[in-house]
């Protein structure tokens, strides 16, 4: 998998000064629909960072894969980090929130570029644990304590609370099902970019170069993604239906000689 080099993530920072929103990128469900509704806030101008695990294989080189290209739909400045995990080795596993969100410290602190960090683009349904979304107080509490120079925050300072992104989790109150018709509704060519499987069987290609992954369709995730796909399409169909069903409702009151409209 070919990574965007330091040049090139220095390179697009620089080229994008009105950058001011942290857009974690998996090209999953809630990450993808999180980046759509960045896109479409005239306010918001995101900087697209994929924490990209080499331990993980071809399933990591498949997020990055879907992320760059989601990136690239909306003409987006990317970037990837890396933990040094996957080449020092690990006697205990890291979960990718904990050595990507300090990745995200270091560009809070360092400001690559310049930027004034705002936003810290978050991605979660109404279904998930409430406990990731809570953690997030404490990183912004590390930060702000630090550019404050306190140990405890009765000493923080307004600029360093500036300084410190908010966290926006715009879409929590949807489910994945009511994401993915969000999706598809505003942005079809976006939907197809969605990636979910953490056991590829294999990669597309063309011309000797890599033009998609192919999932197991087997696995959890697969069998998740699928049964939201359902549910959004029936959902779909209960709305039409029940517009249907109002009229004829309303069809048989005037009958009755009724008007309830």
């Amino acid at each position: 998998m070919m990574l965007v080099t330091s040049e090139d993530i220095a390179k697009a920072c620089a080229n994008h000064p009105e950058t001011n929103a942290y857009m974690p990128l998996s090209a999953g469900v809630e990450s993808t629909a999180t980046l759509l509704y960045a896109v479409k806030d005239p306010e918001i101008h995101p900087l697209c960072v994929h924490w990209y695990e080499p331990r993980y294989g071809q399933f990591a080189d498949a997020m990055a894969f879907y992320s760059k290209k989601q990136a690239d739909h909306f003409n987006l400045p990317y970037g990837n980090d890396t933990s040094m995990l996957s080449t020092i080795g690990h006697t205990r596993e890291v979960p990718i929130i904990i050595s990507g969100l300090s990745a995200f410290m270091q560009c809070v602190i360092g400001k690559p570029g310049g930027i004034n960090w705002k936003w810290f683009m978050m991605g979660g349904n109404a279904e998930d644990d409430m406990r990731m979304r809570l953690q997030f107080r404490e990183y912004r509490k590390i930060m702000i304590n630090y550019l404050s120079d306190c140990l405890d925050s009765s000493g923080v300072h307004f600029d360093a609370i500036r300084d410190v992104p908010e966290v926006r989790n715009p879409l929590d109150f949807l489910s994945k099902a009511e994401m993915l018709s969000l999706i598809l509704r505003h942005d079809p060519k976006l939907y197809e970019m969605i990636w979910c499987c953490p056991f590829p069987t294999g990669t597309l290609t063309k011309d000797n170069e890599i033009t998609g992954y192919i999932p197991c369709g087997e696995c959890y995730k697969c069998g998740e993604f699928k049964a939201a796909q359902k549910l959004a399409k029936d959902a779909k169909f209960r709305y039409q239906e029940g517009k249907e069903y109002y009229t004829r409702f309303y069809e048989i009151e005037k009958k009755m000689g009724k008007d309830n409209r």
